[in-house]
C-alpha cells in the first residue's frame, strides 16, 4: 500500500496503491467500498488492511468490506469504532440466490470474487431481484444510496480519489 498525490488543473487525486479484490463506484465513477475476499476461514478475519486502506484515503473511500466463506464483515470510516465491522452478514445467506448449491459445493476464489460481485451489482441496479439479500441491512449503513447504479472493478491495483 502506497500513496501519492497528483495534481490537475483544479482538484487534487489522492492514488491509493492497493491490492482490492473488488472496488465498487458510485454513478459518477468515485470508489465508495473496497472488498477484500478470503475463500478461507483459517484465521480469524483480518481487518486491518481494510481499515489500513480506508485510513489512508481519508475518508474519501467511505466504506470497507472483508467478505470469507462465513461471513461478511463492513466497515464504515467516520464511525465511533470505524475499526470493528459496522455490519456483519452471513455470507452463504448473501450469495445463496447467486448460486443455489453455495452451501452444499466448495467455493473457488475466482468463484466466490465473481459472486460477490454480482450481489453488489444487484444491489446496485436491482438486476437479480428487486430484494436483493440483506438490501435492508445495507440501505441502513448508508451504502446502497452510495452503490446505485455505480460499477464494480475487479482486481483493482490503483485507486484514484479527488479530494475535496
Amino acid at each position: 500500500m502506497d500513496i501519492s498525490t497528483g495534481n490537475s488543473i483544479n482538484s487534487q487525486v489522492l492514488r491509493l496503491f492497493i491490492n482490492a479484490d473488488i472496488v465498487a463506484k458510485d454513478k459518477n465513477g468515485n470508489p465508495v467500498l473496497l472488498v477484500d475476499i478470503k475463500t478461507s476461514t483459517k484465521d480469524a478475519q483480518i481487518h486491518t488492511k481494510i481499515t489500513d486502506l480506508l485510513a489512508q484515503a481519508h475518508g474519501n473511500i467511505p466504506f470497507g468490506m472483508l467478505a470469507d466463506i462465513e461471513k461478511i464483515s463492513i466497515f464504515k470510516w467516520g464511525t465511533e469504532h470505524w475499526l470493528e465491522p459496522i455490519c456483519v452478514l452471513t455470507t452463504a445467506d448473501t450469495l445463496s440466490p447467486y448460486e443455489p448449491e453455495f452451501r452444499k459445493k466448495r467455493i473457488f476464489y475466482d468463484y466466490f470474487v465473481s459472486l460477490m460481485e454480482a450481489w453488489l451489482s444487484d444491489l446496485a441496479y436491482q438486476w437479480q431481484s428487486s430484494h436483493p439479500p440483506f438490501l435492508e441491512e445495507i440501505k441502513k449503513i448508508g451504502l446502497l444510496e452510495k452503490l446505485d447504479h455505480g460499477i464494480n472493478e475487479q482486481g483493482v491495483d490503483v485507486v484514484e480519489v479527488k479530494l475535496s
